[in-house]
C-alpha cells in the first residue's frame, strides 16, 4: 500500500471522526434539556435556542473566515479549530446558569462551519472524482453514527454521574482527535499557496461564487435541508402525540434509522462512483416525496412508524451524500475549503431557518398532538422535486464551466 493511499485512509477517517463529534455533540444539547432546566433553571422552551443559536453562529463565522481558509495548511488549520472547539465545549460543563451555558454553546458552534469546510476539503485534497462518492457517504456517516453513538452515550453519562460530566468528556475527546490529526494526518497545503497574486485569487474566488454552478449547488443544499428541517425537529413528537408510538421505543427507532442511513449511504456512494448519481438523486427524491405523503399528509389509519422513519432517515442520508459528491465537482482545488465552509454555511441557515418556521407554524392540540405538520409535509415533498430539477440544470452548466476552465486563454 502507497503512501497516497495511506495518507487517504487516515484523512477520511479522522474526518469520520471528526464529523461524529462534531455533529454529536450538537445533537445532544436537545435530549440533555431536562436535565438543564431542573439543574441550572433553564426555561423549557429556550432549550431550541441553545442548538439553534449554535447554529447560526457557526454559519456567521463560516461565512466571514470562508475566504481565507485556503491560505492555511489544512492540518494546522484542523488542529486549531478542534482545540478551541473542544475547550469551549469543555467550560460548557462549567455553567451555572443558562446565560453563561448559551455563550459558551454558541462560541463552540461558531468553529464549527469552518472546521467542517475544511473537513470536507481536506477529503477533496486525497481522493480521486471516481472515488468522492464513496468517500463523501463515508464521511457522511458520521451524523448517523453520531445518533448511534454519542447520543445515547451522552444521556447514559448524564444519568450515571450529572450533565456536567458529559460536556466534560466530549470535550476531551475533541482535545485527543485534536492531537490524533496533529500527529497522523498529513500536511495538505493548499494550491492557493503554490499559484497566483493575492488579487488574482481574489478575482478568482469571486469568479467562483457567482458561477451558475456554484448558485445552483448551494441552491440544492439549501432547498434539501430546509425541506429536511421542517420536519425533523418534529418526529418525535409527532410519532408519540399523533400516531401513539411508544416513548420507550424512540430509542430503537433512532438507532435503526441511523443503521439505515449508512447502509443507504454506502450503496448511493457506489452509485455515485459508478456514473449512476443523477439516477441515485431522482430515485432517492421519489423515495422521500412518497414516504413523506404516506407518513404525513395521507389519511391512513395504520401507519407503520418504523417504516416510515427509517425510510425517511435513509433515503434523506443518501441524498444528501449524492448532493455533496456532485457539488464538490464545482471548486476548482486552490478554493475548495472556501466553497465547502460556503456550503456548510448555507446547510446550517437552510437547517436553523427550517427548525423556526416549523416552530412558528405548529400549534399543539388538547392532547399534545401537533397541528399543521401536513402542511409542512407538503413544502417537503415540493422541495424533493425541486432538488431532481435543479441538479437537470446543474450538471451541464457545471460540464460547460469545467470545458471553459481547460480552454486556452
Amino acid at each position: 500500500m502507497d503512501s497516497n493511499t495511506l495518507n487517504a485512509k487516515s484523512v477520511l477517517r479522522l474526518a469520520l471522526l471528526i464529523n461524529m463529534l462534531s455533529v454529536g455533540t450538537l445533537m445532544m444539547v436537545m435530549p440533555l434539556g431536562p436535565d438543564l432546566v431542573r439543574d441550572i433553571g433553564l426555561q423549557g422552551e429556550h432549550i431550541g435556542y441553545i442548538s439553534g443559536g449554535a447554529t447560526f453562529g457557526s454559519a456567521i463565522i463560516g461565512f466571514f473566515l470562508a475566504p481565507v481558509l485556503d491560505r492555511f495548511d489544512r492540518r494546522a488549520a484542523l488542529t486549531l479549530f478542534l482545540l478551541l472547539r473542544s475547550v469551549l465545549i469543555a467550560l460548557c460543563g462549567l455553567a451555572a446558569t443558562p446565560e453563561q451555558l448559551l455563550l459558551m454553546f454558541i462560541a463552540a458552534g461558531c468553529f464549527s462551519g469552518p472546521l467542517s469546510g475544511l473537513i470536507m476539503a481536506s477529503v477533496l485534497d486525497v481522493t480521486k472524482v471516481a472515488e468522492r462518492g464513496r468517500a463523501m457517504a463515508f464521511v457522511a456517516s458520521g451524523f448517523s453514527l453520531a445518533a448511534i453513538i454519542i447520543v445515547p452515550a451522552s444521556l447514559l453519562l448524564a444519568q450515571w454521574l450529572n450533565w456536567q460530566m458529559t460536556f466534560f468528556f466530549f470535550g476531551g475527546m475533541g482535545l485527543i482527535l485534536a492531537v490524533a490529526v496533529r500527529i497522523c494526518m498529513p500536511s495538505l497545503v493548499p494550491q492557493q499557496q503554490m499559484a497566483g497574486s493575492p488579487a488574482a485569487l481574489s478575482a478568482g474566488l469571486a469568479g467562483m461564487v457567482g458561477s451558475t454552478p456554484f448558485l445552483l449547488a448551494m441552491a440544492m443544499m439549501g432547498i434539501s435541508l430546509f425541506g429536511h428541517f421542517l420536519l425533523v425537529p418534529n418526529l418525535s413528537a409527532y410519532f408519540q402525540f399523533n400516531l401513539g408510538f411508544p416513548r420507550n421505543e424512540i430509542s430503537y427507532l433512532y438507532l435503526l434509522g441511523g443503521i439505515m442511513s449508512i447502509l443507504a449511504m454506502r450503496y448511493s456512494g457506489r452509485m455515485m462512483d459508478k456514473g449512476s448519481g443523477q439516477t441515485a438523486l431522482f430515485g432517492l427524491s421519489a423515495i422521500v416525496a412518497a414516504v413523506v405523503y404516506y407518513g404525513f399528509i395521507s389519511d391512513s389509519a395504520d401507519k407503520w412508524v418504523y417504516l416510515i422513519f427509517m425510510l425517511l432517515m435513509a433515503s434523506s442520508s443518501a441524498r444528501s451524500a449524492v448532493l455533496a459528491a456532485f457539488t464538490s465537482r464545482v471548486p476548482p482545488p486552490q478554493y475548495r475549503a472556501a466553497f465547502m465552509t460556503y456550503q456548510s454555511t448555507m446547510s446550517n441557515l437552510a437547517a436553523g431557518v427550517a427548525s423556526i418556521v416549523g416552530s412558528i407554524y405548529l400549534v399543539s392540540g388538547p392532547e399534545h398532538q401537533l397541528l399543521g405538520l401536513d402542511m409542512l409535509a407538503s413544502v417537503t415533498i415540493a422541495s424533493a422535486i425541486a432538488v431532481p430539477l435543479l441538479a437537470c440544470w446543474f450538471i451541464p452548466s457545471l460540464k460547460q464551466a469545467q470545458v471553459s476552465q481547460r480552454a486556452p486563454g
